[in-house]
């Protein structure tokens, strides 16, 4: 077994790296923790307390395979240590195994990038393989995967793969290979010892392991779906919308909201929600969302609790029908019973009461606007409504 070393900076000041670590822990789908019998604080952890991790194998299982490259990344604080373990024979392979779980001795966090689907459970296999412990399944185990594939469609990434996450952050790559790539060419450096086959399996792993902190990045986007962000205000707009909505509201306004995130985000983005338009980019969010200016209606619920008088098109009380001649009015039907209102309308995402729609069968609600409706509202709750049910539709970009 060889040893390679390799030094490279913080992308993040310590006091930040540490932040970001334990925000991850806090997480939701990002972190768990198998075997442990005590609770313990994230406050209480230390970027030294993290073990990213990342392996090379030449198959997907144990029993037909074998792990020939370890890539570790410790923290310091100042920098950081990359270590590789390579496999320089097929004998190797325990070596690279027990340098893996003294690494694990006296860590609380590990940390990898699809862990949870491959590295940890081959580890594990392997660990049961020579008859040892499995010691990592005892630590806290955080998946950068993880944490990024439940925004995928945020994000507007057709993949999740740890190149496209790069790519999504600006970060290039030496490395023009996959790991299923390099299995032929490391059975071929077994044959023939080249030293630029061993530079290219060597390569690919530590900017594997070396892009991984720089992962933590894809939290920031991560205090918006949390709510930790700010409301700085509303702006009222009377300018048109698109054409095509122009028809169907011709005197539509729209309103903005501004927020602020508390760090900037790696990438700008724009989503276009329910035809509300989001943008994000560096601390800022807003969010610029039509108003409907108009008739529309409000249905009651408890519809037999009501007649419906087709002269005046809306519904009453059936307590009141002795107030109309009886050929004036019919029993209320789901759809006939209710009453309208003129005038503006702020879109909602969800069914609250009373609430206003333009026909019985649509799905889009409405409430009435008014000037201090944040005062009774809460902003950032609207606007989590919106991201909660808006993707099923979305359509994003790049920016």
């Amino acid at each position: 077994m060889e040893i390679i070393r390799t030094k490279i900076p913080l992308p993040f000041p310590y006091q930040k790296m540490g932040e970001k670590l334990r925000f991850l822990l806090s997480t939701p789908d990002a972190s768990s923790v198998k075997n442990r019998t005590k609770t313990i604080s994230y406050a209480e952890f230390l970027p030294e307390d993290f073990l990213f991790y990342d392996i090379e194998t030449t198959g997907l299982s144990p029993r037909n395979s074998s792990l020939y490259l370890l890539g570790v990344l410790l923290f310091q604080k100042e920098e950081m240590e990359i270590i590789q373990y390579f496999s320089d024979s097929v004998s190797s392979e325990e070596e690279l195994l027990s340098a893996f779980l003294s690494l694990c001795e006296g860590r609380k966090v590990l940390l990898s990038f699809n862990g949870c689907g491959f590295d940890n459970r081959y580890m594990e296999s392997l660990s049961k393989s020579y008859h040892r412990a499995p010691l990592h399944l005892s630590l806290f185990q955080a998946d950068l995967f993880r944490l990024i594939r439940r925004r995928k469609q945020f994000y507007g990434m057709e993949s999740c793969s740890l190149k496209s996450c790069e790519a999504f952050l600006g970060i290039g790559r030496k490395d023009p290979y996959h790991g299923g790539e390099l299995i032929a060419v490391y059975r071929d450096f077994l044959k023939d010892k080249d030293r630029e086959k061993k530079k290219m399996l060597l390569l690919h792993n530590l900017e594997d392991v070396k892009n991984l902190p720089a992962l933590l990045s894809f939290l920031s986007y991560e205090f918006l779906f949390q709510g930790k962000i700010r409301f700085l205000g509303e702006a009222h707009t009377d300018r048109r919308m698109q054409e095509e909505d122009t028809e169907k509201n011709p005197t539509a306004e729209s309103i903005l909201l501004q927020f602020l995130l508390p760090e900037e985000v790696p990438t700008a983005l724009t989503h276009v929600l329910k035809h509300c338009t989001l943008r994000i980019s560096g601390k800022e969010i807003s969010l610029s969302i039509p108003l409907y200016r108009g008739e529309l209606s409000c249905f009651f619920q408890n519809y037999k609790d009501y007649v419906y008088i087709p002269a005046e098109d809306r519904a009453v009380h059936k307590s009141l029908s002795s107030l109309y001649p009886k050929a004036m009015w019919e029993k209320a039907k789901k759809e006939t019973a209710y009453q309208k209102l003129n005038a503006l309308f702020l879109p909602v995402w969800k069914e609250e009461r009373p609430q206003f729609q333009k026909s019985y069968q649509d799905k889009q609600y409405f409430i009435p606007y008014q000037k201090n409706i944040w005062e009774k509202r809460n902003p950032v709750d609207y606007l989590l409504s919106l991201l909660k049910t808006g993707f099923a539709s979305a359509h994003s970009q790049k920016k």
